[in-house]
């Protein structure tokens, strides 16, 4: 599991600025400098805080990680408490900010990018593209739906996939099929709980 590592101050500055010129340009593609470039930051700073560029791919993946669920879930949580209609809008397109879901996720990239080639990046990438699961997960948990654990592993399957074909056609359409699809499991796993409620009695 990724742990909860407090970034403050200039450190804060270095991997929310790098966080993006990483998401645009992609770790091998994006040198250290290039990173920070027009960001008025030293490179005497940017290396005080980052020895290295895979320091920093680390730190921007632990931030990625920390803020994807409360970027992603968040505006629904805010005004849904029904588990099972917070799921679902969180396949809506006009709760969510479009550029989030266009951009890909960014721990699939780096699991990709550093595959064979640094183990820590990887793992990092992996458990940040699972944190959309383990919410669906809790979600589930809570709305009492029957094989909550298979049932988050199908909605994190829809989601990543609408997020792919998002990232690659540079729109949000692929969401409104996955919202169905969702929808569709959802509905499959409600009645599946009220059988198991009614044999139980």
């Amino acid at each position: 599991m990724v742990q909860n590592i407090e970034i403050e101050g200039k450190k804060l500055e270095i991997v929310k600025y790098a966080f993006d010129r990483f998401y645009e340009g992609g770790f091998h593609a994006t040198g250290m400098e290039a990173a920070l470039a027009g960001s008025g930051i030293s490179k005497r700073t940017i290396y005080k805080y980052f020895p290295s560029k895979e320091d920093l791919i680390e730190a921007v993946l632990q931030r990625y990680s920390q803020v994807i669920v409360d970027d992603l879930f968040g505006p629904v949580a805010d005004i849904i408490s029904d588990p099972r209609e917070q799921i679902v809008a969180f396949f809506d397109v006009s709760r969510i900010p479009g550029r989030m879901l266009t951009r890909g996720c960014l721990g699939m990239k780096a699991a990709q990018e550093f595959t064979g080639k640094h183990r820590g990046i990887v793992e990092l990438g992996i458990e940040a593209n699972t944190r959309g699961e383990a919410k669906f997960l809790e979600l589930c948990r809570q709305a009492g739906l029957a094989e909550p654990a298979s049932v988050a592993k199908q909605l994190s399957l829809i989601f990543q996939g609408a997020l792919v074909l998002s990232h690659t056609s540079g729109e949000t359409s692929p969401f409104l099929v996955a919202k169905e699809a969702a929808s569709a499991v959802l509905e499959k796993a409600t009645a599946a709980g009220r059988k198991d409620a009614m044999s139980k009695h």
